[in-house]
């Protein structure tokens, strides 16, 4: 009786190991990699977020967003896009944002938050004191990692980009620290639409998933001399000063 008792365990033991291991090579590797990443966010969550964030922001041409999310380790860790279907936003605003994401947060430390439109002005030739000419060609993008995989898969949850340090520097608006309290926890880029759009719906996403800083002092300043330049319909753009 024993003996068939544990041949009976045995055997269910075994048919669980198969069906686990079915359901596991069903859902993929990418989507395995989302789901085993630290990640700040969601991709459901991500996803949901970011289409109330384009309903809710005029500013721009009206386009639409694609949004990625890097942990603090910069390794690329959600993936979406706000428009009907994946073509109803610029393909290479996947790259750019994935780029402003890792930007974000490689420049932003506890209570110290960088955006990507702050660094605008101290990039440019001749730019007043402390001058980051060149920053943004010091730190390339992996293409292997930004452009690899089948395009059906682009900001779904198994985007083959997730899982990748993509690197690459953005110097426009439209990138974001994302933080827990005073201490960031990684990186949001958006791009899809003007610089100052990208921006004011990034800003808007990162406040409807709570991952602002206490102190949001990552505002970018708006002046076509001494800032980031003004964008067509910049009007109410959030994040901003004049």
């Amino acid at each position: 009786m024993r003996k068939s008792l544990a041949s009976a365990a045995i055997a269910v033991a075994a048919v669980l190991a198969l069906e686990c291991f079915a359901l596991d090579t069903s859902i993929g590797p990418v989507a395995r990699a989302q789901t085993s990443l630290s990640c700040p966010v969601a991709f459901e969550r991500l996803q949901h977020e970011l289409k109330d964030a384009d309903d809710e922001d005029s500013t721009g041409f009206n386009n639409h967003y694609r949004a990625v999310v890097v942990n603090r380790q910069g390794t690329v860790c959600a993936v979406a896009y706000s428009g009907r279907d994946r073509d109803s936003q610029w393909l290479l605003s996947r790259q750019i944002a994935a780029a402003k994401a890792f930007t974000a947060n490689g420049l932003s430390l506890d209570d110290a938050p960088i955006s990507t439109g702050q660094l605008y002005p101290w990039v440019q030739p001749g730019a007043p004191a402390n001058p980051l000419f060149g920053l943004a060609a010091g730190n390339p993008v992996n293409p292997d990692g930004a452009y690899k995989g089948n395009y059906n898969e682009f900001g779904t949850l198994s985007d083959p980009m997730v899982g990748q340090r993509v690197g690459g520097t953005i110097t426009f608006g439209g990138g974001l620290a994302l933080y827990s309290r005073r201490d960031p926890v990684g990186g949001l880029g958006l791009s899809g639409d003007t610089a100052c759009a990208d921006h004011s719906t990034a800003w808007r996403l990162r406040a409807n998933l709570r991952l602002a800083p206490p102190v949001p002092n990552d505002m970018m300043t708006l002046n076509d001399t001494s800032g980031h330049p003004h964008c067509p319909n910049d009007h109410g753009t959030q994040g901003a000063t004049p």
